[in-house]
This record gives structure tokens, C-alpha cells and sequence, in this order.
């Protein structure tokens, strides 16, 4: 049992969220935690929340988003100005050295990390392979 510092009640550990760089407990409950959270978010605003997400995942500001978003006309490698169900573009990342690539839609950020989680080395190779793949089954329907 753990007492929330908001709301002062006892309550199992479960009940509270574990801090990822110590392990430790938050020392608000969830509830009280989530409450705060939206209070923050509506009282600063979708950008400065962006903007904390930003410097948080990736150590990157919003202007660095905001530079590559510039760069690349809002748009994904594969012409799509939004990801799946209308979201923008999101950040592409090494997940092995946080190294930001650049900005794309979900479906294409998410298929370039699972061709990452592939044991092949040569994975701009596996990409090629892949298109020539399609080409020619594109070509044996028609």
C-alpha cells in the first residue's frame, strides 16, 4: 500500500504508475496522475505537449519537427500527408542508436521497423528485393 500525494488515500501499488529511469512509484496515484496530466495538456496547449513528447522520445524540438516537416512538404516518402486514420507524420527513428531519420506516415514508419527487426544484414537489400517482388507479381496479374 502506497498514499497518493493528491487525494492522500492508501492504495495498492498497482495503483500507481513505476517511473521508467528509477523503477521507483509516481508518487501520485493514476487517477490523480491522469487528472493532472489532462489539466496540464488543456491548460498548455497541443504544441508545448508535442513539444515535451518531442524532447522526451526523440531529443528533438519542435522546431526540429517543425524544420523537417519543411523539408519534406508534409509529406511521406510515399506521397501521404497523413498516417493511418488522419494522423500526422510521425518521427522515424534508429532504435538502436535514437539517431532521427526524418518523417513519416505510420504504415511506412511501421514497415521500416519491422523490416529493422529482421536478423538480415543488408536490409536496404531486403527493401529492393521486396519492390522487385511486387514488380513482378504486378506484372505476371496483368
Amino acid at each position: 500500500m502506497k498514499t497518493c500525494t493528491k487525494c492522500g488515500l492508501s492504495k495498492p501499488l498497482d495503483e500507481y504508475y513505476i517511473i521508467k529511469q528509477s523503477g521507483n512509484r509516481h508518487g501520485s496515484c493514476k487517477a490523480c496522475f491522469k487528472k493532472a496530466s489532462k489539466e496540464s495538456k488543456s491548460k498548455l496547449g497541443k504544441r508545448h505537449v508535442k513539444s515535451k513528447h518531442l524532447e522526451w522520445w526523440y531529443g528533438i524540438t519542435i522546431e526540429d519537427f517543425d524544420r523537417m516537416h519543411d523539408e519534406c512538404n508534409g509529406k511521406c516518402v510515399c506521397g501521404a500527408t497523413t498516417g493511418m486514420r488522419g494522423y500526422a507524420l510521425h518521427v522515424d527513428h534508429n532504435h538502436n542508436t535514437g539517431q532521427v531519420r526524418g518523417l513519416l506516415c505510420n504504415n511506412c514508419n511501421r514497415a521500416i521497423g519491422l523490416i529493422e527487426n529482421l536478423e538480415a544484414e543488408d536490409k536496404p537489400g531486403v527493401l529492393r528485393a521486396l519492390a522487385d517482388y511486387l514488380e513482378s507479381a504486378n506484372s505476371r496479374s496483368s
